[in-house]
Order: structure tokens, then sequence, then C-alpha cells
């Protein structure tokens, strides 16, 4: 089709000219709705017309070779003033080529022009990310052939301004919560030698309103290249895959021999390599553990909170993403079904729990049977051996190949972000004091837990060894720590006059690193200590219960369990009150909540805890340490290490709005949950198992050396 070849449609043109949408006319007051069309066409001739004022898109049907209709001549000539728009150069030349290529009906000038957006939809009902066709875009490029310039596409991702449109507030802090801007996401597609000038330039004349680009946002196609640094990554990586299928073919010739009591390699190699052996890791990972001390229960327990957790870091990377319907989000938000989902950084607080009741609980064992001689230091260590490997494996996936593992409109200036922060912070994270030192470079957002944790673990032998030792000292010690822990939140949050608690709101959780609240307030130890000392506390009172070999009485269970069940519900489900539009925040409200809700989840999941442990509530219990739990549970710290990765890379590889259903949602977090644990599996078989195997035949090794070296005749007469 060329051009005179579509003149028969200028009267339907004219037609729907008069009766396109006017969007640079936005009405600010409701009385601008009753203005008679006359005095709207009066207005409109005072003021220059816009490219959304004028712009018709005619809706012509593609034929079997895939040709697009022409486009009408309001387009070209806004085309063509923007092109003017644009600074002498290479750009300019390669705008000119592309315009006389549209009016050629060159197919590839067609594809760019198609690949970008025209008119905006939907924007009054919030959706104001309008992507065009990234990948259409990306992969243009015009025929080489010298009597017209070769000219490659790039795809950008503007901020279009749209004067006079707002998004009404929609809390009593007149802070607009919808995730609805005043700027529109406008995805354009140019030639590549236009730069961010250039492209403010041309799409500011031709939409007729401000236009601000972000470099990080233009990407062009370019050959896949490797750095020294990601190729050294994948050497190492291709390393430790190599050793894994080497021991796993090893273990497989063993049992297929029945050479597996028949070691014919060096005791200590062939133990190591059998480490690596993802047949004996699976073994374990699903092998049903001994329950001497009655833990089983926390498997469940763990299962559960990581699963509610992975689904609210899902529902918080959608809402705070592109969107069509964000009111969506809003209605739903004050329904208490929802609860578990909007206050999962709640559950957060029972990981810190079980972590503290955990470390109670075996430490009060060692000190008993040592007669309180621990190694503290010795501890320490083992941890951080035991954290850091797969840890640090993640982190150098942020920091050298993200960026390589996907692309979309948003991928370069979401994950080259995340890049920049977790090459200028990875030593601050290995240091594990990233939740109070680089918080303006926080890498992976959720590694903030881990630095909380393992500070409360250095401090809580403070706590426990006093209580084990001088027993009246340890319980006041216990007291003042609760208290102040409570406190604490209180006063800042009074103080600061903060939000009660991490409120998800869409514009708000966009980019978590960013988050006020959540860098400032949320992450730092002192505002989450309670949930730990309350697990610390659990720990002592079921250790000095059984041995004492105590019971409480039936009256005083079922009392414990209405006091804990009235808690852990008002803490819950409370948090649908703050996502009210009509409700009034006040200081001293906010602060009683942030003081207090911690500690009442804390009072439920302790109670929950030592009903199970001490045999209070069996069915609870063998539902809790059912079988099935125990390898989800095994793969709870490498599935909180890699669910920040599913949810960037789904997040930044969307290529259209979503829209918001309660049914799409919960598949999105079941999704979630799935890829989120296949790839703790493959890190934890690949990584976490191998090293903590290496690290106990190390430990066993060690040990039975001080056997014999306390079994030895001089030591016998030394001691004698």
């Amino acid at each position: 089709m060329i051009w005179s070849d579509i003149k028969w449609i200028s009267v339907a043109l004219v037609s729907l000219v008069v009766t396109s949408t006017v969007y640079s006319d936005v009405p600010q007051e409701s009385e601008s709705v009753q203005t008679s069309t006359k005095v709207q066409e009066q207005e409109s001739q005072k003021k220059p017309r816009s490219f959304l004022t004028d712009y018709v898109v005619k809706n012509q049907e593609m034929d079997v070779g895939g040709n697009v209709g022409i486009v009408d001549s309001i387009l070209i000539q806004r085309i063509t003033e923007g092109t003017k728009a644009v600074n002498e150069g290479k750009c300019r030349k390669d705008l000119n080529e592309t315009l006389d290529a549209l009016n050629r009906g060159d197919k590839w000038a067609l594809k760019m022009l198609d690949a970008s957006v025209k008119v905006p939809v939907g924007i009054y009902f919030g959706d104001v990310y309008q992507f065009g066709d990234f990948d259409e875009c990306v992969t243009i490029e015009s025929p080489a052939d010298s009597d017209h310039r070769h000219i490659q596409a790039q795809y950008c991702l503007a901020d279009v301004s749209i004067e006079g449109y707002r998004v009404p507030a929609t809390s009593a802090r007149n802070r607009s919560r919808v995730g609805v801007g005043a700027q529109v996401h406008w995805g354009i597609c140019l030639p590549a030698s236009c730069t961010v000038k250039d492209v403010e330039g041309f799409l500011a004349t031709a939409v007729g309103h401000r236009v601000q680009v972000n470099e990080k946002f233009c990407h062009i196609e370019r050959p896949l290249e490797f750095s020294n640094s990601e190729v050294l990554f994948i050497c190492v990586l291709t390393m430790f895959v190599m050793i894994v299928i080497a021991s796993t073919a090893h273990s497989i010739y063993q049992y297929c021999h029945n050479d597996i009591n028949k070691p014919r390699l060096p005791p200590l190699f062939s133990a190591i390599l059998k480490s690596f052996s993802i047949t004996e890791n699976l073994i374990k990972l699903v092998k049903r553990g001994s329950d001497d001390l009655g833990l089983g229960c926390v498997n469940g327990i763990k299962t559960l909170a990581m699963t509610f957790i992975i689904a609210g870091h899902a529902l918080a990377f959608i809402v705070g993403g592109p969107v069509q319907n964000p009111d969506f989000f809003l209605k739903q938000s004050q329904y208490m079904q929802n609860a578990f989902l909007l206050n999962s950084p709640l559950l957060v607080d029972t990981f810190l729990l079980l972590s503290g009741f955990l470390f109670a609980r075996l430490l009060l064992v060692e000190l008993e049977k040592r007669k309180g001689k621990v190694n503290f230091g010795f501890l320490y260590i083992f941890r951080y051996i035991r954290l850091t490997p797969a840890y640090m494996a993640v982190l150098f996936l942020y920091m050298v190949m993200l960026h390589k593992l996907g692309s979309g409109p948003l991928w370069d200036a979401r994950i080259g972000l995340e890049q920049e922060r977790c090459s200028s912070s990875w030593w601050i994270n290995l240091l594990y004091l990233n939740n109070y030192l680089g918080n303006d470079k926080l890498c992976m957002f959720q590694s903030w837990y881990l630095a909380a944790d393992t500070q409360l673990f250095i401090l809580a032998p403070l706590l426990l060894y006093p209580l084990w030792r001088w027993r009246k000292v340890g319980i006041y010690l216990f007291a003042v720590s609760a208290t102040v822990s409570v406190l604490i939140p209180f006063v800042v949050t009074y103080v600061n006059n903060l939000d009660p608690t991490f409120l998800a709101f869409a514009d708000e959780i966009a980019d978590l690193s960013e988050n006020f609240y959540f860098i400032n307030y949320y992450i730092k130890t002192h505002m989450r200590a309670t949930a730990y000392i309350f697990g610390l506390l659990t720990g002592f009172i079921v250790h000095y219960m059984q041995e004492k070999n105590l019971r409480i009485s039936t009256k005083c269970h079922y009392f414990c369990w209405s006091i804990a069940v009235f808690f852990g519900a008002a803490s819950m489900f409370s948090i649908v009150i703050f996502y009210n539009p009509n409700y009034e925040f006040t200081r001293i409200g906010n602060a009683l909540y942030a003081g207090l809700h911690r500690m009442g989840w804390s009072f439920f999941t302790s109670w929950v805890v030592f009903v199970c442990v001490t045999g209070r509530a069996k069915p609870l219990h063998r539902f809790l340490a059912s079988r099935i739990m125990a390898p989800f549970s095994r793969l709870t710290y490498c599935a909180y290490l890699t669910n920040g990765l599913v949810e960037l890379y789904m997040a930044t590889t969307i290529r259209t709005p979503k829209y918001l259903t309660v049914l799409n949602l919960l598949g999105d977090a079941f999704s979630h949950t799935i890829l989120t644990f296949l790839a703790a599996l493959i890190l934890c078989l690949v990584f976490e198992s191998p090293i903590h195997g290496i690290e106990k035949i190390l430990l066993q090794r060690d040990q039975q050396k001080r056997k014999r070296t306390n079994n030895s005749p001089s030591t016998s007469e030394e001691s004698a």
C-alpha cells in the first residue's frame, strides 16, 4: 500500500479527529466536566494543539505479509516537528531518513513506528505504563543499502508529564498511595544514534508535553560480550558444577557396584568428594532426622512462614510495578482475609523468634553438658562458615552476572541499579552490617534479615549465660531487655511521626531499597529485637520445664491459648485499619501499634512452639512435624536468598502491565513460591550442602584428634 492509496479514508479520519480524546486539557475540577462543548472549542483554539489531541489511530487490517497500514498526515506532521526540534547531527539525519522511509512505506520504519506508543490508553484508570513493543523495537535494523543510511533502533521509556493530571490523595496524610503518578511512562522507538537529550527534544515537541528520559531506560541490542569478572564467575560456577557431577557419578557407581563400603580413594578425599554428591545431599534433604528435643514442629512453622513471606514479596513487587488497575489493591487491602499478605513482614519475626529459640535451646544443653565451658568464638566462626558460602554465591551473581540473564523495558534500569549497589557494598553484606552501613546502596533487599539475625546471635550469650549461671540476674536482664525492645519502636515511631509499620502502598514499594521507612527503620536490629528476645526466653522456659519435668495446669493451658490467639489475631489482622483511606493516623496510635504488634505476634508464636515442643498440642505438632515439612524447612534459608532474584526477574522482564484479580495474584504467588524453592534447591545442592558437609568432616576430624590427644599416656599422667 502507498500513501495515495489511502485517501479514501480521509472522510473517516476527519470524523475521528473530531471525536478524539483530549489528554492535554485534563479537567482539574468537577465543574470543568459540565463546561459546554462550545467553550471547550474556544479554549482549545487559544492553546497549541498537542499530538495527544490531534492524533487518531486508524484501524487498518494487516495483510498476510504483515504489512501495516500507512500512518496518517497528522502523525507525519508531528514526527516532522519532533525531528526539527533535534539538534543537527547524526540523530537528526537518521530521523529524517526514518521519516522518508515512512513516506516510502519501508517495513523497518513502519515497525519502528509500530513499536512506539501513539496514544496512551487507560491513564485515568491508573495505567501509566505505556510500553509499546520493546522486543519489536530492539530487533529493528534498516537493510544495508548504499542509497540510504544504515539505522539501528533503540527503545526508550520516557516520562511524559501530563499537565493538570492529578492523583487524589488516598490517606489522611495527603500522600498519593495508589501507585498512579503524574507521569506517563511512554515507550518510544528511535534511531540508536539519538542521545537522551535528542529523545527528550523529539518527544516533547511531538506530544506537546514535558518529557524526561533517563539513560538507563534506553536499550540498544548489542552482541553478547563477557568481561573478565563475568568469565571468572562462569569458570568458578562451572568448576562447582563439574565437581557436583563427578561426585554424583562416583556415588552412583559405588551404589551400582556395591562398593559403598569399599572406598578406593583416600578416606578424607573420598569424604569431601561425597559431600558434593547430589544423591547424597538429596537423601539428607528428605531424610527425617531424630527429634530427641521435640523440635520437629519448627519445620512446619518455618515452611508456612516462608510460603507467606514469598507470597508477600510477590504481592509487593507486582503492586509496585506496572499494573492496569491499581485501585484493585486499595480495595482488597481493606479486607481482613488479605492480612497475611499485607502483614507478611510480621512473619519475618517468626524466623527471628525461631532463630532465638533454637539457639537458646541448643546452647543451654551445651552449657549443661560442658558445665559452662563453651567457646563462643568458635560458635560465631561456625555460624559464619555455615551461612556465608551460599550467601556469597547469590551476592556475586547480583554483582557480576544478573544483568546478562534477561531484558525488558525496566530491566537495564532496575537490574543495573541493583548491580551498582552490590558492587559498592558487597563487603558490608559479608560483614553482616548492611542493615546499618551503606543503606543508601542496600544490596539484596532481603539481606537485612541475615545482618539483624547475626547481630542478635552475637549478643544472645550476654542474656543466656547469666540466665544459666545466675538465674535471678538473668531473669532481670531478660525483663529489662524485653521491655526496652518494645519501648524502642514506640519511642522512635512517636518522635519521628512514622507509619505504624511497613505499609505496602504501590508508589512506596516500587524499589524497596529506596523506601524511606524500609531502609531507615524497618531493617534496624533495635527495631526488630522483640521477637528474638521472646525466642530466647521461650527456649529457656522449654529447657527448664523439660529438665525439671514440669507441666502447666489445664486451666493455665486454655487461658494461655485464648490470650495467645487474641494477641496473634489482633497483631496480624489489625493491619487493615491502616489501609482504610478514611482512617486518621495519629502519633500515639501509630506508636502503640509499632511497639505492641510485634510483641503480640511473638507471644502467639512462642506459645505455639511451647505447646508443640512440650507435647500439649499433639495434633498440631503432628501436622507441623510431618515428613513433608522437613525438606522445605531445610530449604528456607536458600529460599530466602533466592526469592529476591525471582521477584526482580519477574518484575523487570514484564512487557505489559498486569491486570490484578484475586485469582491472578494467587497464581503469581503460587508460581513464585515454586520457582523460589526450585532455585533454592539448586543453590542448596551446589553450594550450601557441600560446604556444610566439608565443615562437618573437618569438625569431626578435629574432635577425633582431640580425643586421641586426651587419651594419650602423657595426657593421662598430667591429668593425674
